[in-house]
Formats: structure tokens, sequence, C-alpha cells
């Protein structure tokens, strides 16, 4: 439970998104559209105009990690070194998407409603609304640390903007926010009567600020189909999982010539490893 939400964990979790986010948002045109970090994991809903998430995770993780164990005085990885990644087709889905990160300690019979989840969440910001994180006194940042050259590495303050999803354009930010948390009540709603039906109550804010970050969730159900792409039905869910397949053989094909020393091999649009790792040569990517 490495991110159980203290106000001190909050604190860190948000200036941390903030400074890897800004120079994201900046370089790579990075759009971050909904965020929750539950106390063992975290989910990101986002918008890329490059292919950049890899390092955006490595470097979010990194900083995160560094600053968690700072605080607590240990060592040691936070984080798995994979991630699971839902590729959303469909502009329109994007909002299910919000909808579920929103929702996800309700899901958990955490809290009866998002709003109250103690941990970092974009639920109540607005669309373009910067909001502000003040760099921590504590952890990497104490005046005694011995990382303490990362206060000038790192600014006193950095902005996380939540941006609009790809979709409705006829409605304002505003209007297309309040289209979110409308399904996101209905959804709470809904979580509500199936705890009723099973008798079923919450843990609650307080008992979750209680728990101890060296505590262990329950195993998660192994061997789990884990979807890659999302927003798509019938025959253009198969298509896309035909296409996903083709990159796979394209992929496989192109990495056993690379490794085989054929350095003058293409690799298929969307590979990130060999492309960035080792400069080598791709077929151009379509829009984002």
């Amino acid at each position: 439970m490495r991110l159980v939400p203290t106000p001190r964990v909050v604190w860190v979790v948000r200036y941390c998104l903030a400074v890897v986010l800004e120079r994201y948002r900046r370089e790579h045109g990075l759009r971050l559209l909904e965020f929750l970090f539950m106390s063992n994991h975290f989910h990101l809903l986002l918008y890329n105009e490059a292919p950049c998430v890899p390092d955006f995770m490595r470097d979010l993780n990194a900083l995160l990690s560094r600053a968690l164990n700072s605080m607590r005085g240990i060592s040691g990885t936070n984080f798995e070194k994979n991630y699971s990644l839902v590729q959303v087709l469909d502009p329109e889905h994007a909002l299910e998407h919000a909808v579920y990160t929103l929702a996800n300690p309700v899901a958990a019979n955490l809290v009866t409603r998002a709003r109250k989840w103690p941990g970092a969440s974009s639920v109540g910001m607005r669309y373009g609304e910067p909001f502000e994180v003040a760099r921590p006194d504590f952890g990497l940042w104490k005046t005694d640390s011995a990382a303490q050259h990362l206060r000038s590495k790192l600014p006193e303050s950095a902005t996380i903007v939540l941006d609009r999803p790809p979709c409705h354009p006829e409605l304002d930010d505003d209007a297309l926010r309040q289209e979110v948390w409308k399904r996101l009540g209905a959804r709470e709603d809904e979580l509500a009567v199936e705890r009723r039906r099973r008798g079923a109550g919450v843990l609650g804010a307080r008992a979750v600020r209680r728990m101890r970050f060296f505590e262990l969730p329950p195993p998660e159900e192994l061997f789990r189909r884990k979807p890659t792409f999302s927003g798509v039905v019938g025959l253009m869910r198969k298509a896309a999982a035909a296409a996903m397949a083709a990159f796979q053989r394209a992929y496989r094909e192109a990495s056993a010539r690379f490794r085989a020393g054929h350095r003058d091999v293409v690799f298929p649009a969307g590979t990130w490893l060999y492309r960035v790792r080792f400069g080598a040569a791709c077929h151009p990517c379509g829009p984002p």
C-alpha cells in the first residue's frame, strides 16, 4: 500500500505528477484527461500527440518512488516494471473511462462517493483550470536531505492541468465536465444498489488513511484477459484485433532480423523500444 493516502503522500503524489506532466505537456503535447491514485495503484487517462507514454511513465514512477522512499527512510521498488495500457479507439468511449477512473474507490467499497476519496484525484477539477502544487518541504526536499540538490533542479511549484476528452465538440468545457459528473453520479448510485443487495458496507476514508504502507492488498486474479484497446464492437473490434496481431507479427520478424545484425530493417509504426533505445528505423505513425 505504498500510495496509502495520508496528507503527506497525497502532497508528494500531486507534486510529482505536476512536475512530470508539465514537462511532457510542454515538450511532447501529452494531455491528462483524468487521474486517480488508489492505495496500491493508480489510473491515468491520457491523450498523446507523440509516442511518449513509456518515457512519461518511467519518469513519473521514478520520481514518485524516490520521493516516497526518502519520506519513509526506506529503499527498494515501489512499482512493478510493466503497467496495463489500454488504447481507447473511440473518443466517445473516453467518457466511460473517465467515469471508471473516478469511480474506482467506490467500486472497491472504500467510500460511498468519489469525492470522499482522500487520495489524489481529478474528480473536483475542471477542464483547463490550473491546479498549482507547491514543492514539499520533507523527504527529498528537506533541508538536511542527502538529495538536497533536487531543490535546485525541481521547481518551487508545478501545475496540473486537466484537458477535455476529444469528443462532443458541441459542448463547452463546463458542459462536458458536468456530463462526466452526471455519469459518475449514476455509476455511484448503481454501486450503492449493488452493495445493499449484497449487504456490504464501505471501509471509509478514515480507515483507509490508517492503513500501513507496508501492508499487502489481496492477491490479483492470475491469467485473466488483459485488454489492449476499447471503444469498438463487432466488426470494428475484429479489425482492431487483426491490426494488433499484424503489428505483433511484423514486430517479431523485425526484432529477430535486428538482433541477427541487420540494421537496415524497418520496424512497424508504433514501435517504441527499438526506435528510442537503439535508433532503429520505423514506418511513420498515423494520427494520435
